[in-house]
């Protein structure tokens, strides 16, 4: 629905109902300003498979995004500038620390507890992680693949949608030279708010230490060791805490650890030259990150080279280089936000802030309470260290030859090759050496890993138009893509000394030591024919025959068809003939069908491995032998089949001012690769099946609207929007769920189960409801409480007032007895994102903005900072608000109703006691530490301004911009963490929307500069 305003100076105001933010389109327009669209969108061209499209003969589901959107990103990776700016991609980064990892899924994915990870094509060759390895100043487009006609033509490959990615190369005519610099100041973009009160703190402390029977070792900390036998020692404490601690400064080790800035420099430098015949492309990058924290960086270095030439007329070659350097140094002891954020803030009577800042004190602590187990974060980040130094080479080269008439013959090859040295150090200040000095002491690890690839295709095209309507375009091909990795793993104990580290290992002991070699093979032919009558009726047909060496030798080979069909309607000669194509300028309907495959799985997973050990023989070990493991082999192993089915729509609305894309989609994965249980007679516990099925299901909108054009101003909107559903459909015979745990006791657990007609990433626990307040009891003639009729008991003991209270779970309906129940969905109903672009004479402003609407998070970080140990530190909104037990006239605890009334005013509103039943029931997974993960992220705001033409001639530059950007400007969320856009769960698909510590996302300023000679 549109609403449109006439004005005389106007010509029209158009008002999409359904997006606000574009509140209007306007402009002056002119006839052969509306002639350049028309033709622009008509030979906009994606790319696809094996070849090209122009956009208006595309009759698969396809997102594309240009340099200039990446460009307008200032970012360490394409996977940071790529994030929210096409339909149904969603990337998630696990982390806010340099380098991080990031979960990349198109449509929900295809598969349970297999790879979810889309297949990367860049330049028409295979390349693992390239979002992470190609530098995103080299990108000339990213097209992603997501109906069966886009991705059938990759068969075994493609269940998971395809990225392809071109590159810049050559452009004919003079050298151009293009220089690109940014420098970021990184800050801390949220702080969890941590009680920070010396008194409030100290308090907090005694009453933790004298419930669980420690005032002892309080005294020891906070109070010169006072004994607590001595004479009003409990009933001056609270006194003796006041006059001690009631103006004591605090360390805030928020602001110490993570207040500083993190410097990212990057230079990119490029140039092209090129004739008629020839065109060669160079460019250079060289970006260096340091994160918030101390040993924590990343540096790369980015080399890429490639040539085109026509050697004779029908005969063109190409060549293209990759050389990728990467060091990322991890911090080693780095284990979440909990070491920081749980550390105590005022050292007692035993430390000054300096000595609690810059010693160990970790010892100390455990001394004086065993369960503390938050070494001190800033040393121990000194004393232990990691590296990780990465080197990629990927050089690719091919042939074109047009014979025959309307034939185009291509054999293309790659070959790839990495290399990783993994290393970590932990000396004499570590908490591995103070925790075990006699068998681990001072210790590292050293990894190494190699792997190498190719790929050859050769490909046969014919091209030709029949008369004036007919197109036809066939393609034919071979495939062959081999890889091959081998590692070595060595881990080194109880060094004698720290001086040399790992440049010295003799003295060391070797405590463990490994080794892996794998490889594996695929084997493809295809075919795709492309039909194209009048412009109006579109017909593509591809087919694709892999075999894979991955699946067992009964089912290494499969078939993978697909067909898609699309109808121009305003093409027709009703529809040219008729008013309607003045508003309606171009209107499509497509509908494709095709079968998918996935093979990112494992090597041999249907083999039966084996491994050696020890038999001793006669009394005597030494002699080794080889036994099976757990799982059984299966021959009958085969892919993951995806049928996929996708309608959609193209439309372009006043001029091609406003063009919509409509998209429903509906997924099903049959014969999911799962581990079934086997009876315990058939001598294994598993064995890899083909069982089990699912769905996804959804929708996808992407809008581009040109809001405003005239002479001097512009105002373009891109807005995308998506909504997938998944639902698990069927898993093996007898069984209705599995379940998948991720965390642990302390750092957080929760539990996500797959179950049979509901949906993925439904998190399962208990439901928190309140504490036991003095309403729920009747105190007895002895003192003593009982818990009155109808008030729900717990699942073993009896309750107190201030102990955390679970819905019932039993068929009466009275009684908790830790039944798992869904608690969270983390799945979210919609992700998009939107960008507005101004310009106006030489500036330009660009505000881009994700979202993140329903999906919940588990707040793994503030089930961590739940109390359970002396002397850490909890959140403000527990210190100060939890249900005290502790009578401040006695410094002893009373079960006193009416007193305890007096002490927690508003009952109903406070969190648990911090008696020794609380302490074990927080580590229960709860619904307490479920919140909702919806989120609006300004996540980018750049202005720029481009010098004038005049001034740059006479300094012999042809562009120049300067530009300030700021990174993840502001979140609205009522999420409490550090950020709600967080996956620190790796391995599986099942259990997103975990935050568990994770290092935080930083906020960025940045200064940049863009030359052109």
């Amino acid at each position: 629905m549109s609403l449109i305003i006439k004005h005389k100076a106007i010509k029209g105001i158009v008002f999409p109902a359904f997006l606000l933010s574009s509140a209007f389109l306007a402009g002056q327009e002119t006839v052969s300003d509306t002639a350049q669209v028309s033709t622009k969108v008509i030979d906009e061209v994606v790319v696809i498979g094996y070849g090209t499209v122009k956009k208006s003969d595309l009759t698969g589901s396809v997102s594309s995004v240009s340099a200039k959107e990446l460009a307008a990103t200032p970012a360490m990776n394409a996977l940071q500038a790529l994030q929210g700016r096409a339909a149904g991609l969603n990337i998630v980064t696990a982390s806010g620390a340099p380098g991080a990892s990031a979960n990349v899924t198109i449509r929900g994915g295809a598969s349970i507890t297999q790879g979810t990870e889309p297949l990367y094509i860049v330049d028409g060759f295979q390349l693992d992680n390239a979002l992470n390895v190609i530098n995103p100043n080299d990108i000339e487009s990213i097209d992603v693949l997501k109906g069966a006609s886009a991705i059938a033509i990759y068969g075994a490959r493609g269940s998971n949608g395809i990225i392809v990615i071109k590159t810049k190369g050559g452009k004919k005519g003079k050298t151009i030279i293009n220089y690109n610099n940014f420098t970021s100041f990184d800050t801390l973009s949220k702080r969890l708010d941590m009680l920070s009160n010396a008194e409030d703190y100290v308090k907090y402390q005694y009453e933790m230490a004298n419930l669980a029977g420690r005032t002892a070792q309080w005294s020891n900390y906070f109070d010169n060791n006072l004994p607590p036998e001595s004479q009003g020692f409990y009933t001056g404490v609270f006194n003796r805490i006041s006059e001690r601690y009631a103006n004591a400064p605090t360390l805030d080790w928020q602001e110490k650890m993570l207040g500083g800035s993190g410097v990212t420099t990057n230079h990119n430098f490029n140039f092209s030259v090129g004739t008629e015949k020839t065109q060669a492309f160079v460019s250079y990058n060289y970006n260096k990150q340091d994160g918030l924290l101390s040993n924590f960086s990343e540096t790369r270095n980015s080399l890429r080279a490639n040539i085109k030439s026509e050697l004779y007329k029908g005969v063109r070659v190409d060549f293209n280089t990759v050389f990728n350097s990467n060091s990322l140094n991890g911090g080693g002891a780095y284990s979440g936000m909990k070491k920081i954020l749980l550390q105590p803030i005022i050292g007692g009577t035993r430390f000054s802030l300096d000595q609690l800042f810059n010693t160990q004190t970790y010892g100390d602590f455990t001394a004086l309470d065993p369960s503390f187990d938050t070494e001190n974060p800033f040393v121990e980040l000194q004393a232990s260290t990691s590296n990780a130094r990465t080197r990629n080479f990927v050089a690719n080269a091919g042939i074109e030859i047009d014979f025959l008439k309307n034939f185009t013959f291509r054999t293309a090859g790659q070959y790839n090759w990495k290399n990783t040295k993994s290393t970590s150090f932990s000396d004499e200040n570590s908490r591995a050496n103070l925790t075990d000095p006699t068998t681990t002491g001072i210790n590292g690890k050293i990894g190494n890993s190699e792997s190498y690839g190719y790929q050859i295709t050769n490909t046969v095209t014919y091209n030709n138009t029949f008369g004036d309507k007919h197109k036809l375009n066939a393609l034919i091909g071979q495939e062959l893509v081999y890889s091959q990795s081998e590692s070595n793993n060595l881990s080194l104990i109880k060094f004698p000394f720290p001086n040399f580290g790992l440049d010295d290992i003799s003295t060391a002991t070797v405590s463990g030591k490994s080794t892996d070699r794998s490889s594996n093979s695929l084997m493809s032919y295809f075919g795709r024919v492309n039909y194209n009558y009048d412009d109006r009726y579109l017909l593509t047909a591809t087919i694709r025959r892999d075999g894979s060496s991955k699946f067992g030798p009964n089912n290494k080979w499969g078939i993978f068809p697909s067909v898609a069909a699309a109808w121009r309607t305003s093409q027709e000669s009703f529809w040219q003939n008729s008013k309607i194509t003045n508003t309606i300028n171009d209107l499509k309907f497509r509908v494709e069908y095709g079968v998918t495959g996935n093979n990112d799985i494992g090597n041999n997973l249907f083999k039966t491995t084996y491994s050696i050990t020890d038999y001793p023989m006669n009394n005597t070990p030494g002699t080794p032998v080889y036994v099976t493991s757990s799982n059984l082999g299966n021959q009958n192993l085969k892919w993951e089949e995806m049928k996929t089915t996708n309608v959609g729509v193209d439309l372009a609305l006043f001029n091609s001012r406003i063009k919509l894309t409509s998209e429903w989609y509906n997924n099903i994965v049959d014969g999911m690769l799962l581990e079934a249980v086997l009876p315990t007679s058939s001598g294994y516990s598993r064995q890899y099946q083909n069982i089990g099925n699912m769905r996804n299901r959804g929708v996808e909108f992407t809008l581009n609207t040109i809001n405003w054009r005239s002479d001097n101003f512009r105002w373009s909107t891109d807005f995308n929007i998506g909504h997938n559903r998944s639902k698990v459909l069927s898993l093996e015979r007898g069984r209705n769920s599995r379940t998948f745990s991720v965390g642990s006791n302390r750092a957080g657990v929760v539990t996500y189960y797959a179950t049979v007609g509901e949906q993925l990433g439904e998190m399962y626990g208990y439901v928190y409801q309140g504490i036991y307040t003095t309403d729920d009891f009747i105190q007895n003639a002895n003192g003593s409480l009982t818990l009155k009729d109808g008030v729900v008991k717990p699942a073993t003991g009896t309750p107190k007032p201030g102990d955390i209270k679970f819905a019932a779970d039993n068929e009466a309906g009275d009684q908790f007895t830790r039944k798992m129940v869904k608690i969270g969905d983390a799945t979210p109903d919609f992700i998009g994102g939107m960008s507005n672009n101004f310009s106006y004479k030489g500036f330009d402003l660009a505000v881009f903005m994700k979202f993140s609407v329903g999906g919940d998070v588990y707040n793994a970080t503030k089930h961590s900072l739940s109390p359970y140990a002396l002397f850490q530190n909890v959140p403000s909104e527990f210190g100060t608000n939890f249900y005290h037990l502790i009578d401040p006239n006695t410094g002893q605890q009373t079960m006193n109703l009416a007193r305890l009334k007096e002490l927690n005013p508003n009952e109903d509103s406070r969190l648990w006691s911090l008696s020794n039943t609380n302490t074990q029931t927080i580590t229960y997974p709860s619904s307490y530490y479920v919140e909702d993960g919806s989120y609006l992220r300004i996540a980018q705001l750049t202005l720029g301004y481009s010098l004038p033409k005049n001034f740059l001639r006479d300094i012999m530059v042809t562009n120049a911009r300067i530009y300030v950007t700021v990174n993840n400007l502001a979140t609205i969320t009522g999420y409490s963490g550090f950020d709600p856009e967080v996956s620190a769960a790796s391995g599986v698909a099942v259990t997103p929307g975990y935050d568990s510590s994770t290092y935080p996302r930083s906020r960025s300023y940045v200064l940049g500069i863009n030359l052109t000679f």
